[in-house]
């Protein structure tokens, strides 16, 4: 624990102050230091090559160019100088946090081997094979020997501190093994042109006599095609989107359009049964009129030939009275009734 915690403060501490990091920037090699100690250092280095190029003239307007003091990689500064440098927040947080008193411990990823159950804190990161290990398991499966000897070792908390979010795997997804020879387990650094594949240094037996290049240049040298290859893909993939989003238009419109033939559908329905509806009330409405009417005038007509019928039943019974009395007495009424029911 107590190599832990000494290799957990030199991990804090700037290599040019030799003091915990103050706004710790990063440079491309992936060397923190304190912002205010790269920029001394930097004006510094800037004298030196002044004192060595004095004969020259305008090297203000040259991006400045320094060595890192750690690993001496050659770093251009551009035109905003130290200003323009990333800041590691990540290294910030960790200082912060170890200041306040909160254990920087906690953030340690767990070894990458240990089975599950049983997990322990990680003590060194490989970067060649992107993975954690514990002490024991350093021991057992990545021994400095042989292939592996050439293979950097660094502390988690220093992994930590290099941990970027535009190229470094964050701790909870831990670095995807780098590619090797799985026949040798080195790492690949030749290209095989006659063969097409990259080989390591074991295979240059199986391939003599053929051209190899560096990895880098032959990199380079299929890039063209590849870069070609993508640009016809990226025409493509663009003329595709433009004709899913002229589909989806068509798609949308359709939907519209069928949204909006069933409301005229519905609305015509409507006005139809409306329309259907007061024809049925002004049919149903004159039918009752012109029949109401019509019986009116029935019973009129009824009353006055029911009220003749019993005039003619009057006149008939008087008639038959008549015929019935007595020949004075029909003679003295014929005449009457003669005059009275013509």
């Amino acid at each position: 624990m107590a190599e832990s915690m000494q290799e957990r403060d030199d991990v804090l501490i700037c290599s040019i102050c030799m003091e915990t990091f103050r706004k710790p920037v990063m440079l491309p090699c992936q060397h923190s230091f304190c912002r205010e100690c790269i920029d001394s250092y930097a004006d510094k280095f800037k004298h030196v090559q002044t004192d060595e190029n004095s004969g020259s003239t305008g090297y203000e307007d040259v991006h400045q160019l320094i060595a890192c003091p750690v690993c001496r990689a050659p770093t251009s500064l551009g035109r905003e100088g130290v200003a323009g440098l990333p800041p590691n927040f990540h290294l910030a947080e960790i200082v912060e946090r170890f200041s306040s008193g909160v254990k920087v411990e906690d953030d340690i990823p767990y070894c990458s081997l240990c089975e599950e159950g049983n997990h322990v804190k990680a003590v060194k990161f490989c970067t060649n094979c992107g993975v954690f290990y514990c002490e024991e398991c350093l021991v057992i499966c990545h021994p400095m020997r042989g292939p592996l000897k050439r293979h950097e070792l660094i502390s988690p908390l220093e992994y930590l501190s290099q941990e970027t979010s535009q190229g470094q795997v964050s701790r909870d997804h831990q670095s995807t093994q780098q590619p090797s020879c799985p026949r040798h387990g080195r790492s690949f650094d030749l290209y095989c042109e006659p063969c097409r594949m990259v080989i390591c240094v074991g295979c240059v037996v199986e391939h003599q006599g053929h051209a190899m290049r560096d990895i880098p240049s032959a990199a380079e040298n299929d890039k063209p095609a590849v870069l070609s290859r993508t640009n016809e893909l990226e025409k493509v993939l663009g003329e595709t989107k433009e004709s899913l989003s002229g589909v989806l238009r068509l798609h949308s419109k359709i939907q519209e359009n069928q949204e909006l033939h069933t409301q005229e559908v519905e609305k015509a329905y409507c006005a139809a049964l409306e329309a259907l509806q007061a024809w049925r009330q002004h049919s149903l409405d004159g039918i009752r009129t012109r029949y109401s009417q019509w019986s009116v005038e029935c019973s009129a007509i009824l009353k006055h030939l029911q009220l003749q019928a019993q005039e003619m039943e009057r006149m008939v019974q008087a008639s038959n009275d008549l015929l019935a009395s007595m020949d004075v007495e029909f003679l003295q009424g014929s005449t009457d009734f003669t005059k009275t029911y013509v």
